[in-house]
């Protein structure tokens, strides 16, 4: 190879029959273009061989997310079983060095730790002072908006029973998820006036469950009713049958749960619609054990 006038020549002599195979010559622009095409093919052959060769599993990283998942997830498992096999590995290994009987009275026994410490003081770091001021406002806030703002907001607002004839389980009168048994016949009502948003069947429970969207920031919600009586998006006023009863449970009674919240925080529904359904204290049970139905029914 030999430069002439800014040119590279090529030449290929065969001399033991003195002859020339091949000789010819390329600017130095024209030998740029030949390298960058030679790399160009290259890297295009490369990954087509990768691309429809098995040749990818090989390569580090490429695996899909469920197996890199797997693999992860078999890294730990082993790790944990290495980790279990060292500490047995110790015990026995400390059980035999004091069980040695050839072990003589002077030697001491070296301390080899069997358990994993654990430390009887919490690791975590504690909450900060900003931290338990805001849990503080939080806190004092939710119990200004139960006592407060809710009362407020249903000021002028119609509540009205969810059943006309059922009544308040007595072990959960006074939870914000409370239930609500019903008399034979007894359909199920909206509290008060608003918007069907939600209406969904739960396969599991084989029943369905309905939330409505009140003015004042409240929305009900209704679970373990039978068919529902109105569409999403339809306006119900107080009183207003919105679901069929349920089907008797196990012990014979038709019961359905109901939730109220206002501005997202939970209230006792008791104390909005409760006085609907209240008894008397010495009556309670008598009432419960009246709505229950003949089993089979």
């Amino acid at each position: 190879m030999s430069r002439l006038r800014s040119r590279l020549r090529f030449r290929i002599d065969d001399e033991s029959h003195l002859r020339t195979i091949a000789d010819s010559s390329l600017p130095l622009w024209g030998v740029g273009i030949l390298v960058v095409a030679i790399v160009t093919i290259g890297i295009f052959c490369g990954g087509l061989l990768v691309m429809i060769t098995p040749l990818k599993q090989l390569l580090p990283g490429y695996l899909k997310e469920d197996q890199r998942d797997a693999t992860e997830e078999s890294l730990l498992r082993l790790d944990s079983i290495i980790g279990t096999y060292e500490t047995n590995s110790r015990y026995i290994e400390n059980f035999l060095r004091a069980t040695d009987t050839d072990r003589l009275p002077t030697d001491s026994i070296p301390k080899i730790d069997t358990i994993l410490e654990t430390s009887t003081e919490d690791s975590l770091i504690g909450p900060s002072e900003r931290e338990r001021n805001f849990v503080a406002r939080m806190q004092e806030h939710e119990r200004f908006n139960v006592s407060v703002l809710a009362p407020l907001a249903a000021d002028g607002m119609i509540f009205t029973n969810v059943t006309d004839n059922g009544i308040f389980s007595s072990s959960t009168l006074k939870e914000p998820y409370p239930e609500v048994i019903l008399a034979s016949g007894a359909n199920v009502k909206a509290m008060t006036d608003g918007t069907v948003v939600d209406a969904a069947y739960s396969s599991p429970k084989g029943c369905y469950s309905m939330a409505i969207q009140h003015r004042g920031g409240f929305l009900s919600y209704y679970s373990g009713l039978g068919s529902p009586l109105v569409d999403i998006g339809e306006k119900v006023s107080a009183g207003q049958i919105i679901a069929s009863p349920p089907s008797p449970d196990a012990n014979g009674r038709r019961i359905i749960r109901v939730r109220l919240w206002h501005n997202g925080i939970p209230l006792i529904p008791y104390d909005y619609i409760g006085k609907e359904h209240s008894t008397r204290p010495d009556r309670q049970i008598e009432a419960e054990n009246s709505f229950t139905a003949p089993r089979g029914r």
